[in-house]
Order: structure tokens, then C-alpha cells, then sequence
């Protein structure tokens, strides 16, 4: 297991979703965290059940469009638990709507938020860690919306291709400072922002049948596990990065359908009986095509 012992990692959004995911897994790896949430009971929630885990934590209400508050997070953290190594800009949100109808201020509200929140959080932790003068790690939450293009997504299709590009920029203006940056790209993951897709129901089994490993990503395992990486020391050359982590989505499309067949077969067989029926799934096939 990566060890992330005497690290300190300041997370916004972490009161719930990915951002609790990523804070729970950091913790477990040895990082103590600094949660930050716009809703302080939730990022309490956190913060304690980083507790059970057996590391430090603080809970802090924290609007990332209020520079001023997460520098004061920023120097908080290093007052309170002695450093600061790892800042993961995750706060986000959702609002959708075609470019006929939705009202300006959900477009304000996902550009302040989604982006220039992002940008205020990085800005505010990446020069608490240059003044520490320790290196760092930086996070940058995208979304595989950065390059999937949906309908009535504009605003954050927008958004998360503007970070994941901000990223590659951050990393040159960070680097010399031994600091790395890189932005994690989420296909679907279980959170409460699935039940908010517009045109779907929120059921998992749904979003799951899109995806060829047959599943929506964990916060934790899935999400959590990527960002301990990044946040390690086995990724100090990794920077300017985006990490795609879908189980197949994006390139997945029309695969997807073969990819739900595939999982049949491999539920009713096993073992030689399982390439027999591949094999004769495949002759089928290419009968279809002649």
C-alpha cells in the first residue's frame, strides 16, 4: 500500500461524493485532512470518520468562491496539523440546461464555482506550499465531461474542460516549486450528482449497463485510489496530467452493448466452456456479417 504517513491534505467538497471518497482514502494511506465543505456538518461528518480511522482531521465551512476563506484554510491547516502537502479542489456542482433556457445566473453560479473556485483553491494552497517550501501535490477535479460533449451540459462540459486545461498550465507555474498538478477525469460515479443527470433515473443498474467493466466507479476504492497515487511519492514525475478513470466509458459507445454480452456469457460459463462459447459467439458473428 502507497504510504502518505506525516502528509496534510486540505480537500474542498469534501463533506460528501468524491470528495469524502478521496478524504477517507488519503486517510487511510497515513495523510491527516483538512475537510472543507460549503455545509459544515457535513464536512464534520467527515472529518470524524477520518478520526475512526485513526488520523487528524478539521471540519471547515468553506465557499470556494470566498478567496479570502480558503486562504485562511490554507494557513489553518498548517497552524493546526503543522504542514500542508497535498490540496485537492474538488468542489464542484451541476446545473443543466440548453443554451435557449438556462438562466444566466446557473451559468454564473457553475463558472464561479466549478472554475474559478478551482482556480482560488489552488492558488491559495499552492502558495502556502511554496512559503512551506516542502513540494507539494496538487488535484484538480475534471470530469470526463472535460471532453464528452451532452446535451444541455454546456455550462459543465464547460467548466471541467477549462480546469483540465488550467491544470497543464498550474503544472508549469508550480513546477520549479516541487509541486505537481494533475486533474482526475470521473466517468459515472456513485454520488448523489448521478441522481441530478437530467433524463435519467438515478438507478445505478442504468448508468452501469453504459460502462464496459459493467459497474459505476466507488468514491473510494475507484476515485480515492488514483488520487493516493497521485499524491505519493511513486507520482513525483507525473505532472501536467489527466487521469481518466471510467471503466472503459469514453470509448466505450457501441462497445458498451457487446460489453453487457460479454458479462452474460461470463456469468453462465467458466473456464474451457467460457472460450467455447466466445469462440462460437464469434462465428456467429462474423455469419452475421458475410
Amino acid at each position: 500500500m502507497l504510504d502518505l504517513s506525516g502528509k496534510v491534505a486540505v480537500i474542498t467538497g469534501a463533506g460528501s461524493g468524491i470528495g469524502r471518497g478521496i478524504a477517507l482514502a488519503l486517510a487511510r494511506a497515513g495523510a491527516d485532512i483538512a475537510a472543507s465543505d460549503i455545509d459544515l456538518e457535513s464536512a464534520r461528518e467527515t472529518a470524524e470518520l477520518v478520526r475512526a480511522l485513526g488520523r487528524q482531521a478539521l471540519a471547515e465551512r468553506v465557499d470556494v468562491r470566498d478567496g479570502d476563506a480558503l486562504r485562511m484554510l490554507a494557513n489553518s491547516t498548517v497552524r493546526k496539523l503543522g504542514r500542508l502537502d497535498i490540496c485537492v479542489a474538488n468542489a464542484g456542482i451541476g446545473r443543466f440546461g440548453s443554451v435557449l433556457t438556462l438562466p444566466l445566473e446557473e451559468w454564473q453560479a457553475v463558472v464561479d464555482i466549478n472554475l474559478t473556485g478551482v482556480f482560488l483553491t489552488v492558488q491559495a494552497c499552492g502558495r502556502e506550499m511554496v512559503r512551506l517550501g516542502n513540494g507539494g501535490r496538487v488535484l484538480v477535479m475534471s470530469s470526463l465531461a472535460a471532453e464528452v460533449a451532452s446535451p444541455r451540459w454546456a455550462a459543465y462540459n464547460a467548466t471541467k474542460a477549462a480546469v483540465r486545461h488550467a491544470t497543464r498550465s498550474w503544472a508549469f507555474d508550480l513546477a520549479p516549486f516541487g509541486i505537481t498538478v494533475n486533474a482526475i477525469g470521473p466517468g459515472w460515479v456513485d454520488t448523489p450528482l448521478l441522481d441530478q443527470i437530467p433524463g435519467r433515473s438515478g438507478d445505478r443498474a442504468d448508468f452501469a449497463q453504459m460502462v464496459p467493466l459493467g459497474r459505476v466507479a466507488d468514491a473510494e476504492r475507484d476515485i480515492g485510489a488514483l488520487a493516493v497515487w497521485l499524491a505519493s511519492d511513486a507520482a513525483s514525475y507525473v505532472t501536467g496530467g489527466y487521469h481518466v478513470i471510467d471503466g472503459g466509458l469514453h470509448d466505450g459507445g457501441a462497445a458498451s452493448v457487446a460489453a453487457v454480452a460479454l458479462r452474460e456469457l461470463a456469468a453462465q460459463h467458466r473456464g474451457d466452456d467460457l472460450l467455447a462459447a466466445l469462440e462460437q459467439r464469434e462465428a456467429e458473428l462474423r455469419g452475421q456479417s458475410a
